[in-house]
Formats: C-alpha cells, sequence, structure tokens
C-alpha cells in the first residue's frame, strides 16, 4: 500500500524529531513545531496508520512513536540530501592540500575528523591488490598433521593445519610448496589466479594425490586474493548513543566491527554499484542488527580503491553523512588525481 505525500510529510518530521532528541515522538510535537494547520486528530489517525503499516513503533514507556527501519529507509530514498559543515570542510581541505603526505596518511587524518566530527566510528577498507606472495613453508607438527604457513609482502602470515593420512601424501606436499616458491615469488595476489593455471600443471605431473593437494593447498592459497584490509577509528564514540546504552546491544556492535564478512559484503556491494558514490546499507540487509546502518563510499586513484564506511545508529542525520563522505570522495579525487 502507498502512503500519501502528507502521510510521508508526517513521517520524515517523526523522523527528524527523533533524530535530533532521541525521544519518542508524540502528535502534540508535531502539530507544535510542524503541522499547525492540521488537526490533532488527523495527526493521530495518520500515525496509527503508519504504526499498521510498519513505519513507526510504538513505545512502551510513552505514547510516542519511533520510526522502524522500514521508515529509515523510504527517508533516506525520499528526503535525505548532501549537507556538510563548513568548518569540517576547511579542517578536510587543509589535509588534502598537504601534498608532501602519502595518501595512506591524508586517508588515516581525514578518517579522524570525520569520525571526531561525527563522533561515529569509520571504517576503511582495501583489497590486497598490491599485496604478494613471499613465502610458502611447511613444517610436520605431529605424526599426522603439518602446518602449512604462507607469508605475504605486507607482513600478513596464515597458517593453517592439514591432516595427513599417508607418508607420500607429505612428500606430495613438499613438492607442491617447492613448485610454489619457485614459480609463484613476489606473485601479486591480484594475479594469482593466472599464474596457478600453468602450476596446476605442474602438479599434477610431479604429484599422485593431486585432488587432495587442490583442496588442502591451493584452494587455501586462493583464498588470499579474496582477504581485506580494515581499519576502524572511534569505536568507542558509540558508548554516547542512548542506542548503545545497553551492555549487550554495545557488545553486539563491537563483535560486528571486527567481523570481516560484513566489510566483505559492503566493499562487494560498492564494487558492483561502478559509480563509487555513497550508498546506505542497513544492518538487516546484511544479517547483522537493525539497529545499524552504514554509509559507504570509494576513494582512491585509478584501481587502487578504499571504501569508507560510516557506522551509526539508524537515528541518524543521514544528510550530514552523505556531505562528509560525498565530499571527501570528490575532494580526493580533485587534488589527488591531479599529482
Amino acid at each position: 500500500m502507498e502512503i500519501t505525500n502528507r502521510q510521508k510529510e508526517l513521517l520524515k518530521y517523526i523522523i527528524e524529531e527523533y533524530i535530533e532528541t532521541a525521544q519518542p515522538v508524540g502528535s502534540k510535537i508535531i502539530i507544535e513545531k510542524y503541522m499547525k494547520n492540521i488537526s490533532g486528530a488527523t495527526v493521530r489517525n495518520e500515525m496509527a496508520l503508519l504504526e499498521t503499516l510498519g513505519f513507526l513503533e510504538k513505545n512502551h514507556t510513552s505514547s510516542g512513536r519511533v520510526p522502524s527501519t522500514k521508515a529509515y529507509k523510504l527517508y533516506d530514498k525520499e528526503f535525505s540530501i548532501s549537507l556538510i559543515d563548513e568548518n569540517i570542510k576547511y579542517k578536510l581541505r587543509q589535509i588534502f592540500e598537504n601534498r608532501k603526505k602519502s595518501i595512506d596518511l591524508i586517508i588515516d587524518e581525514s578518517c579522524k575528523v570525520i569520525s571526531e566530527s561525527m563522533q561515529l566510528p569509520l571504517v576503511t577498507i582495501e583489497r590486497n591488490k598490491d599485496v604478494s606472495l613471499k613465502r610458502v613453508d611447511l613444517i610436520k607438527i605431529g605424526e599426522n598433521t603439518a602446518l602449512m604457513i604462507v607469508i605475504l609482502s605486507n607482513g600478513e602470515l596464515t597458517k593453517n593445519i592439514i591432516e595427513i593420512n599417508d607418508k607420500s601424501v607429505l612428500s606430495d606436499l613438499s613438492i607442491c610448496i617447492r613448485i610454489f616458491n619457485d614459480r609463484l615469488i613476489d606473485c601479486k595476489i591480484s594475479e594469482l589466479n593466472e599464474r596457478l593455471d600453468i602450476v596446476k600443471k605442474l602438479i599434477r605431473e610431479k604429484v599422485q594425490s593431486y585432488e587432495f593437494i587442490m583442496q588442502e593447498v591451493v584452494e587455501r592459497i586462493f583464498n588470499i586474493q579474496n582477504k581485506i584490509i580494515t581499519n576502524v577509528v572511534g569505536s568507542s564514540s558509540l558508548i554516547n548513543f542512548p542506542e548503545f546504552n545497553n551492555h549487550e546491544k554495545l557488545k553486539e556492535v563491537l563483535v560486528m566491527l571486527e567481523n570481516t564478512s560484513v566489510w566483505e559484503q559492503i566493499a562487494l556491494k560498492q564494487e558492483k554499484s561502478h559509480d563509487g558514490k555513497t550508498s546506505i546499507t542497513f544492518g538487516d540487509e546484511l544479517g547483522q542488527s537493525d539497529d545499524v546502518v552504514f554509509a559507504a563510499t570509494d576513494i582512491g586513484i585509478d584501481d587502487n580503491k578504499t571504501q569508507l564506511v560510516m557506522v551509526s545508529p539508524t537515528r541518524v542525520d543521514y544528510s550530514k553523512i552523505k556531505g562528509l563522505l560525498e565530499f571527501v570522495r570528490e575532494e580526493f579525487k580533485k587534488v589527488w588525481n591531479k599529482k
């Protein structure tokens, strides 16, 4: 069922009032501040209908109502625009115009300014595009187990336990590791698939337990190229929001900030959007709490993209979030692509 323009307008006022006060909104405040020419009975009836349609939720401790996730999604689509404070613009431009600093440092300093200004966590997401394979080692640690260690150029080290049921498998694993170190050292992770086509042929010729090697060794190294590097700034600021006063709720969100799969989903969504502009994703779309929302945008030069993701409760000024992230994206493109 489509809602009317008046109902949309009413919903807009309720959301903006709730964003500002964090208090359930009643018909009285709506009439006094926003819709003085409409009767109280009409406003109450419209609010009741919006509740029936799932846009508002009844607060059990007062007569007021609060917006639902469905309401915020409509608000983002219909009403939010990009706004940015001039003082923050000035601070960010000062950072961007310092050409003596590296791009990574510029991004870090920008993230701190944005996080502090919004009092919200900001996450950077990077793909391992420039990371290369440096070494693969195999260490026997038990009668039937071995440890495979993969070392990358960024210092990252991954360990995998491999169960060995036959001595010949250990010999095959050793051969495989030698081939990797002969053929794949200094290969960029992003180019690993292409190089492995040749390596697979060599392995097939040299080992007996080919299927086991493919599954237990090769596929694990394949997984490296899908990894992302994340950095979280300002996670402690969430404690300032009444939505996260509950210890369990705060703990749930903090655990989510460390959940790589969440950022992989957001990075993939950004890559598929192609335009790289700021997108809003609600927690329930990622199988997370419906109390949180993610605002993401791309910054970078050529193929070296970094995603910036602001994490907030759904009760947030969407226009300000979009404005900040869009400003950083455009300013980064304008200033740094001239270098």
